[in-house]
């Protein structure tokens, strides 16, 4: 055996107040019972039904799938089990289109969107993309402007922004792009739990799923396929996922996202109203005390405890340094180091004196309306001390 232990994380509950729910969601303690319960106990094989372990398991995601379609009001056969946003987004993709297709998308996606669209792209498939208005938004008479002049098998619009916290209308969109023949996809990952999120209603093909934007563990997520929906595998193997995504499922997070998922539905509305009220107050205290902020997304349509902001002529990194109490991000967690960088900086055309004093903020269930004002009496310090 080696002496070279496994690695241990800091507990930093006590010293760090988390203001970063769009990059990572912390466990539920219920989900992490859940977790463990299966790690321990429940190994067998959810293939292998002709001993008691393996049909366990295999009833325990079952389980965990009546959950998670009863949170979104799908069925559960619509379900289907991936490792994450990322697969889920390129199942949709690469799954729902074939040669000779073409795809529409925004210009404020994901880069598991963007960039498996310049794939299918570097193939042969015709991508367009509709641009947002100043608020990151896709507006139903911007697609349907588009599609008059494109044809579209495909539209890919994002549910929720995850940097600026900006909410499609997905309902008005899927209608613009069923009148046009094209099935419809939207990355869900920043609303499902956060929102109330409707398959029905709001009438979409597919729809994408993270359990850790939800309370749920990494490496595990989701893509809804609506009953009749196009789809090909993008991986081969053995027959999981009703033959659409093969390999032994991942049990255990299986159950914790599905345990996510049930407790998720139990006060939603209210959950979100709460970090609204949070969060509008933190805009209306820093607004007041810091000249020349900018908000960046939509004032009223966005993610209940998202605030995303643009301080003048600073550095935001500078800024994160004198807030070591904090957990925060400059941007998305992709573009953390490099803000000039980010795409969608440069899609809403903020000025390069904004651009680089960008600070995303992330409220979640933890979050108390003490550890906000405590904050924003923080952050304005650390503005005005650093913009001397």
């Amino acid at each position: 055996m080696s002496n070279d232990d496994f690695p241990v994380p800091q507990d930093r509950e006590s010293t760090l107040i988390y203001f970063d729910h769009h990059a990572s969601t912390p466990l539920l303690p219920e989900v992490q019972a859940a977790i463990t319960s299966w790690l321990t106990a429940g190994y067998g094989n959810p293939s292998n039904s002709l001993h008691p372990m393996g049909e366990e398991a295999c009833q325990g995601i079952d389980w965990a799938r009546r959950h998670i379609a009863g949170l979104i009001n799908a069925e559960s056969d619509e379900i289907l089990f991936t490792s994450g946003a990322t697969e889920s987004n390129n199942l949709a993709l690469r799954g729902a289109l074939h040669s000779g297709n073409s795809l529409v998308i925004s210009n404020f996606e994901h880069e598991s969107v963007s960039q498996t669209a310049a794939y299918l792209e570097s193939n042969g498939l015709e991508v367009h993309e509709v641009p947002g208005n100043e608020f990151g938004m896709v507006t139903p008479g911007n697609l349907e402007h588009l599609l008059q002049n494109h044809s579209a098998d495909l539209v890919s619009v994002i549910a929720g922004q995850g940097e600026i916290g900006t909410i499609n209308p997905v309902k008005a969109l899927a209608e613009v792009a069923h009148q046009y023949g094209a099935k419809f996809h939207t990355d869900a990952a920043q609303a499902v739990g956060k929102i109330p999120v409707d398959v029905r209603d709001w009438d979409v093909d597919y729809l994408t799923i993270a359990a850790h934007k939800m309370y749920g563990p990494k490496g595990i997520g989701v893509l809804f396929k609506k009953t009749g929906a196009p789809l090909s595998p993008i991986l081969y193997g053995a027959g999981h996922e009703h033959g659409y995504r093969p390999g032994t499922e991942n049990v255990p997070y299986i159950i914790g996202f599905g345990e996510a998922a049930r407790i998720a539905q139990f006060g939603l509305v209210e959950e979100a109203d709460r970090q609204q009220h949070m969060r509008d107050y933190l805009w209306e205290t820093l607004r007041q005390n810091i000249s020349g902020i900018r908000l960046n997304g939509h004032p009223t349509r966005r993610h209940p405890g998202n605030l995303h902001v643009s301080l003048p002529n600073i550095n935001s990194l500078n800024l994160l340094k004198l807030l070591p109490n904090y957990a925060l991000s400059v941007g998305s967690a992709c573009h953390s180091d490099h803000p000039m960088d980010n795409p969608l900086i440069q899609a809403l055309n903020i000025p390069e004196r904004y651009a680089q004093g960008a600070v995303r903020i992330g409220l979640g269930r933890q979050n108390t309306m003490e550890q906000v004002e405590q904050f924003s009496n923080d952050f304005v310090k650390a503005f005005q001390e650093i913009a001397l």
